[in-house]
């Protein structure tokens, strides 16, 4: 028999409510000042700043697929995706993670050839806009972080901010030594270490979005202690299977195939699974389990497959 445990409620819109603001907020903050930073470009003739403002373009876009992973998950599973569309804003995250790789290609190639053909930055342009960026990325990254819980989704449009903030203390950096000493090797070599922190904070969300996408066991549960859990001494004699992964980052799922040492009546297996599923959501936050047992005597069909459940009263005690 198998008794499936999970929880498939209405919450799932107040849990993505403040996540949701909080991106909306941040996609406002950030479009606005895209289009002020491109106007103070174009006007002061600053590659720099129309160069940052390309960037932002790639920051809004983060936060819109980390926006629409969150609707999209909310979405209620069918007969196509019986568990909804959980999955998509760990693709949300993988995507936006993989994009702050690019930008960090791109920023040490144009650093690059900056170093190689020194450019004339525009100092005071620069610095005004680099500290008005610093405050926008600052404030959104602050809040979304405030808001955004744990989802890896959030974390790569969070990733997408600090990054950006990080843009913009090179920016101020460089303006003020342009500015004081006129030497312009500052711009480029900060790149350089902006990208090189880029990637270093990128890489552990990327990793964990490849190891859910790729149904690896949670990192944080221990296997033998979970095992020890499934094993009920005074019933199970061993675990015939066993899997246990993650549809995002904060949903954990389980299914697992137990020998009995005996023959169990269905209302046996109902009171195991019961106190299984509930040692497993409080010691391991698993809130999906599905539990089949399976005894000696019926080592393919599960326990008493010949019983007719009708002789069963609700409250699952025999007759």
């Amino acid at each position: 028999m198998q008794e499936s445990g999970h929880s498939h409620d209405g919450g799932h819109d107040h849990a993505h409510d403040a996540p949701r603001k909080a991106l909306w907020i941040a996609i406002i903050l950030n479009a606005a000042f895209l289009i002020i930073e491109a106007a103070v470009g174009w006007w002061a003739n600053s590659l720099a700043l129309l160069s940052d403002a390309g960037h932002m373009v790639s920051d809004v876009a983060s936060l819109g697929i980390a926006l629409g992973g969150i609707r999209l998950a909310e979405l209620d599973s069918s007969d196509s995706y019986t568990f909804g569309l959980q999955r998509v804003p760990v693709v949300g995250a993988l995507i936006n993670g993989a994009t702050l790789l690019v930008i960090v290609v791109l920023i040490t190639r144009e650093a690059i050839g900056r170093l190689i053909h020194p450019t004339e930055v525009q100092g005071g342009a620069v610095l005004v806009v680099g500290i008005a960026g610093l405050i926008v990325n600052v404030v959104s990254a602050w809040y979304l972080h405030r808001q955004g819980g744990d989802s890896v989704n959030v974390r790569g449009a969070f990733l997408h901010l600090v990054a950006d903030a990080l843009g913009s203390v090179a920016a101020i950096g460089s303006a003020v030594v342009i500015l004081w000493t006129g030497w312009t090797p500052i711009d480029p070599i900060l790149s350089f270490l902006i990208g090189a922190l880029i990637v270093y904070s990128t890489w552990p969300l990327l990793r964990e979005t490849i190891d859910i996408i790729l149904q690896r066991a949670p990192g944080e549960i221990e296997i033998e202690k979970l095992k020890s859990t499934l094993l009920r001494p005074e019933v199970a004699t061993e675990l015939l299977d066993l899997h246990v992964w993650q549809l995002d980052s904060s949903h954990l799922v389980l299914s697992a195939i137990v020998g009995t040492s005996r023959t169990l009546s269905v209302a046996e297996c109902n009171r195991l699974a019961d106190e299984v599923r509930s040692e497993l959501d409080k010691e391991f936050g698993i809130v999906h389990a599905t539990l089949e047992w399976r005894d000696p005597e019926h080592p393919t069909d599960g326990c008493h497959a010949e019983y007719d459940i009708s002789l069963y009263p609700e409250d699952g005690t025999e007759t």
